[in-house]
């Protein structure tokens, strides 16, 4: 996936995560930085660090896998790549993990689910990697679209996790 017609054409995400070597992705995502820069932009849409729950989702490709562990390590070493020359949008916040009813879909989930396996990799893109801005989900969670969703933006990212950068939502 490039940034532009003519830049790197590097593999998916999930052919990267394959290779478990979060330095060798921070690499990866300091070249799509500083291309993306190169031609004027400032925001790389990416990474994307959704748990894959289902080969059949329609964006697997575009997340490193299925363990949260996993999707921590490579996320922050993304974002702290993408970040040397651009702002990084780790998307896509949060329990997103199904294609053809991702607009509709109200995952219902409980807190220590949503903790554990929906959200630590995105605290550790806050945390560890400094994310400058996140982007939300299509879906619900419990009941509020995740663009609208005051437990997961206003309590959890802003007060509980400080983060301080912006939230993009989704395009439709």
């Amino acid at each position: 996936v490039g940034v532009h017609d003519g830049a790197t054409v590097f593999p998916v995400a999930m052919a990267r995560g394959a290779s478990w070597n979060p330095e060798l992705e921070r690499s990866v995502g300091e070249a799509m930085g500083r291309e993306l820069r190169a031609v004027g932009g400032n925001v790389l849409l990416a990474p994307a660090i959704n748990n894959l729950r289902h080969p059949s989702w329609g964006r697997s490709q575009e997340t490193y896998g299925e363990d949260v562990h996993h999707l921590s390590r490579m996320g922050v070493a993304a974002v702290q790549g993408i970040q040397t020359y651009v702002l990084a949008n780790p998307k896509h916040y949060a329990a997103n993990s199904i294609e053809d009813t991702r607009i509709r879909v109200d995952v219902t989930v409980d807190e220590r689910a949503l903790r554990e396996i929906y959200l630590a990799h995105f605290r550790a893109a806050v945390h560890e990697g400094g994310a400058a801005s996140i982007m939300s989900a299509y879906n619900s969670v419990n009941g509020q679209f995740c663009g609208e969703n005051v437990t997961l933006l206003r309590r959890i990212l802003k007060e509980e996790w400080g983060f301080d950068g912006f939230v993009l939502s989704d395009f439709v």
